[in-house]
């Protein structure tokens, strides 16, 4: 590696931000009459130093904001600037925004400056740390790849590993957590260059960083097991089977999970959610009840929580209440050969009614490479639709409905490497009013009615449509809604056209990825389903099944919001 090539490229890089080749650009101390949880100190290389405006902006006049750093250092020289801030202006808080200088012919010395910048923090009192990961450059957002040197590229080339040594950090600093600028930055039109920011890009990254850091402050500590009264709440009566339930995570210090189960028995080894550091993740979960009424959730990690209600079971329906129990995983043998189909038996746990019978699984998958996976019934053909499409990267967890043979086996076929673990959560014997049938189509905006708009709602006839009985109108449907090509981050509302939106979401996207949520949604008289999402998109709406008498749909109802 010629490191005069290098440090050319790593100071045309710190001198590319506009002049601000100053040194040190923190304010002198003022008078201390802003409390500590409202002072923040951050430090940044010429990316955050292009967006002070904002970033003032963005926290307002009742914080006292100071920024320091300077273009073209590595993180390790930065330190500096952090020792040279006087005591008075740090907080609770502090943001650091540095790496775009990255020295990528020595990851280790990067790790050893992670830890000495989160150290020096440490002295100042600094209780949380907030580390802006760097946007990945990729041709497909950035129009003048090809005409870049090397050195460029090379370096652009190594913030994705970067990045992985940023998230790996908050596994040894408690105190740090990462505003994850990587993951919505998959889009064109934030930057003036590759990486530095035009303004409508500094607003949203100053905008990142103050939700990062406010909601930072009063997430539950990891492990936390928080306990929530159904009974009662949108209309639950003392008597109810289980409830339908939409599980939110929001701004997680690391990866982490979420489980759910009826606070009267033990705490099942199963995920219902999974979600990505400082992002929001979505999933649907059918919980069983017991005699208190009470539904518990644990989180492996610091997150907020926000649970919603929009249905629940009656008791005599044929709903089978179960501890959650994992029935496969890829761990022991490794992901099965693509294509390859696997079966996998449930009648065998315990609780399990006499098969066949409909199973409600839980199906977690994280993906290595792109690809789609199939959930049908064994003997059957694999459905043309898939359960699930992945991403390369994408971890997922959603609630699926699947009818099991007469041996009561459930088939797999995946054409990813993936690992997956597949749990039994639920389940409806012969009696329930149920219709379940292998995955299929009820609508795709991108043959049928054109790109979803932003704010527009869209009525998708649900009822009479793809196997779903028409006559008695069924009560609700098990659907995977997903949004496709969307150019930003969106939030995606689900609800019966019958009542008014109440805004909840059913699932949040980050830009130009496919995501989605799947789950047993209400359908009013109509058997409309009515969808809209705040950014442009195409929309396609699967069914696997249908409810009767077996499912009571409500208004949707709050049972926790860990940001109130």
């Amino acid at each position: 590696m010629n490191w005069r090539r290098t440090v050319a490229a790593v100071m045309a890089l710190g001198l590319a931000a506009g002049g601000l080749t100053n040194g040190s650009t923190a304010a002198a101390a003022r008078p201390s009459v802003v409390p500590a949880a409202r002072r923040l100190v951050m430090v940044s290389d010429s990316v955050g130093l292009g967006a002070i405006p904002q970033i003032k902006a963005a926290f307002g006049a009742t914080w006292q904001v100071t920024v320091t750093g300077k273009p073209g250092l590595f993180t390790e020289s930065l330190i500096g600037y952090v020792n040279a801030v006087p005591i008075g202006s740090f907080g609770e808080s502090a943001v650091v925004a540095t790496g775009y200088n990255y020295p990528y012919w020595d990851p280790a010395r990067f790790d050893r400056s992670i830890d000495a910048m989160v150290a020096a923090l440490k002295t100042k009192g600094v209780k949380r740390i907030f580390w802006v990961t760097m946007r990945e450059v990729k041709p497909t957002y950035y129009p003048y790849w090809n005409g870049l040197t090397a050195a460029y590229k090379t370096l652009y080339g190594a913030y994705v590993g970067a990045n992985r040594q940023l998230r790996r950090a908050t596994d040894r600093h408690p105190q740090l957590s990462v505003v994850d600028w990587a993951a919505v930055a998959d889009r064109t039109g934030l930057t003036a260059d590759a990486i530095h920011l035009n303004t409508f890009g500094a607003t949203r990254y100053a905008g990142l960083i103050r939700n990062a850091v406010v909601s930072g402050a009063t997430r539950r500590p990891a492990g936390t097991v928080t306990q929530m009264q159904a009974i009662g709440v949108a209309g639950v009566p003392a008597d109810a089977a289980a409830v339908s339930l939409n599980l939110t995570a929001i701004n997680g210090r690391r990866s982490g999970f979420f489980t759910v189960w009826p606070c009267d028995s033990a705490q099942p080894a199963v995920a219902h959610l999974w979600h990505a550091p400082n992002l929001s993740a979505n999933a649907s979960v059918l919980v069983p009840l017991g005699p208190s009424g009470k539904v518990c959730l644990y989180q492996s990690t610091e997150a907020h929580a926000v649970i919603d209600i929009d249905g629940w079971v009656p008791p005599n329906a044929g709903f089978v209440a179960l501890r959650s129990q994992l029935a496969w995983s890829t761990t022991a043998k490794g992901p099965p050969p693509p294509k390859a189909i696997v079966r996998v038996n449930l009648a065998a746990l315990a609780g399990a009614p006499t098969a066949p019978f409909t199973a409600v699984v839980s199906l977690r998958s994280q993906a290595v490479t792109a690809g789609d996976l199939r959930l049908f019934t064994c003997g059957t053909t694999p459905p043309a639709v898939p359960t699930r499409s992945l991403e390369a990267g994408q971890a997922l967890v959603s609630t699926q409905l699947v009818r099991t043979d007469a041996n009561g086996d459930v088939c797999v076929q995946n054409t990813a490497t993936t690992a997956h673990w597949l749990s039994l959560v639920g389940a409806f014997d012969a009696t329930a009013d149920v219709g379940v049938f292998n995955v299929r189509r009820v609508i795709d905006t991108r043959t049928a009615g054109g790109k979803l708009l932003p704010g527009q709602v869209r009525q998708v006839a649900v009822a009479g449509t793809a196997g779903i009985a028409a006559a008695p109108a069924p009560t609700g449907a098990w659907v995977s809604v997903t949004l496709l090509d969307a150019a930003d981050s969106s939030a995606v509302k689900v609800w019966p056209c019958t009542v008014v939106d109440r805004g909840h979401v059913f699932f949040s996207t980050l830009p130009n990825h496919r995501l989605s949520n799947t789950g047993l949604v209400a359908l009013g008289s109509t058997g409309m389903l009515c969808i809209s999402s705040t950014v442009a998109g195409n929309v396609t709406v699967d069914a696997s099944g249908w409810t009767g008498t077996a499912f009571v749909p409500t208004a949707w109802g709050r049972l926790l919001d860990t940001r109130a």
